[in-house]
């Protein structure tokens, strides 16, 4: 009953205040923070979805290039002779992990590509003929992949945008490659695809050709490969524990190299994007934080002579605290559905209409990328509500009738 009567009491109260606010000069405040919560609330949703679209693009690229996990003779260098069996891994192949979407052989080497008027080595990747490299294809500006679907080898390669600028190859060009080991041979290569990622790591040294190619300049048996790439199915995360599952099926002169470890420089750029970003939001949170506070400093102050009246008709402290949370509340509500339509706005117009663009030179990437999660967009709209309500809370509550309130109080007789 005396749950109820209160539960009464602090509604009616604001009603009259929300009635209030026409006359008083809390509305440019009220409109004012309304204002300064949106942006925040939105600013906290584009930081977020951008973030989480850098980190998404930028493993997307790496993944379609390496896979998850790669599979090769332990301690064994970039473009190194070393090979294994494919029965090295039939142990893996036969107790595959419900995780892994595919396992496909690769063998690579350098070689050096010979045009009219430069020569630049590069390395070059055999695509396994049994596999459908359709990750691949995402990355194509022009042409396609070697014809892997004939029953020999194809003399064919796809160069990166990056390479066929710096030599002047078009697609359709012919173009002589050298290889060294094990003894110097020569081959006409046409380009017939041309790829695109902005990361230097792989634009600027990686091109693709038949594996068989490659098993052929190297004087090696069809079941002779350099090493195995994993590709893990949609949503599953390269776990520890998944690492060591698969250690256990393969020999142990194999080694098992996550994508992280591999191109450890641009997972570490990616951690620093996403430190900022947070620090980025804590700060957000707080100047909400405090712009809060400071509008139920003003509120107090301007209706001491209700706060007055409300202690005069025997309202305990924490009545009154929760008016003020309430009414605090209202206006952070407000705030927040204009900042979610704001910000998910810009995410939209930007993820369809890629409006802000980058430098890909230093951005890997020639737009802002979004990444659309409900469960980001839920979780932020929370973080928001939780950080600056627990700031309310305290705040208020240190506004004591024996302090501040008393003071209003006083100041107002």
């Amino acid at each position: 009953m005396l749950a109820s009567s209160s539960i009464c009491f602090i509604t009616l109260v604001l009603k009259r205040m929300r009635k209030g606010i026409q006359v008083t000069f809390s509305i440019s405040i009220h409109k004012i923070v309304t204002l300064s919560i949106a942006i925040g609330t939105a600013s906290i949703l584009i930081a977020s979805m951008v973030m989480l679209g850098f980190k998404a693009e930028i493993k997307k690229k790496l993944v379609s290039f390496a896979g998850h996990f790669e599979i090769t003779k332990y301690n064994s260098a970039p473009y190194a002779l070393t090979s294994l069996h494919t029965g090295q891994v039939k142990g893996l192949m036969l107790n595959l992990p419900r995780e892994i979407k595919k396992m496909t052989a690769f063998v690579q080497k350098p070689m050096l590509i010979h045009t009219k008027t430069d020569v630049e080595g590069v390395g070059c990747k055999g695509l396994d003929p049994m596999i459908a490299h359709t990750e691949l294809e995402d990355y194509l500006i022009a042409g396609r992949l070697p014809n892997l679907s004939e029953a020999g080898y194809q003399n064919e390669l796809v160069i990166s945008s990056h390479l066929a600028q710096k030599l002047s190859i078009q697609l359709g060009d012919r173009v002589g490659v050298y290889t060294i080991h094990p003894t110097v041979r020569f081959r006409k290569l046409k380009i017939v695809g041309i790829y695109c990622t902005y990361l230097q790591e792989i634009d600027a040294h990686l091109t693709f050709c038949d594996m068989r190619l490659m098993q052929r300049l190297n004087n090696w048996a069809p079941a002779i490969v350099n090493g195995y790439e994993i590709f893990l199915k949609k949503g599953v995360s390269p776990t520890k524990a998944l690492k060591e599952k698969m250690l256990s099926f393969i020999e142990r002169d194999l080694q098992l190299t996550s994508t992280e470890q591999k191109y450890a420089r641009l997972y570490d750029w990616l951690a620093i994007i996403q430190k900022n970003t947070l620090i980025f939001i804590v700060f957000i949170l707080l100047i909400a934080g405090f712009t809060m506070v400071a509008t139920v400093m003003i509120q107090l102050m301007e209706r001491s002579y209700m706060v007055g009246i409300l202690k005069a008709l025997g309202a305990h402290a924490w009545q009154i605290n929760l008016i003020m949370l309430c009414n605090s509340l209202r206006t952070l509500f407000g705030g927040m559905v204009y900042g979610n339509i704001l910000g998910l706005a810009v995410c939209f117009v930007q993820y369809y209409y890629r409006c802000i663009s980058l430098e890909p030179t230093l951005y890997y990437m020639h737009y802002v990328p979004i990444y659309w999660n409900w469960k980001v967009i839920l979780f932020s709209n929370l973080l928001i509500v939780g950080t600056i309500c627990m700031v309310l809370y305290f705040a208020i509550a240190l506004l004591k009738q024996k302090t501040i309130l008393e003071a209003f109080m006083e100041s107002s007789l």
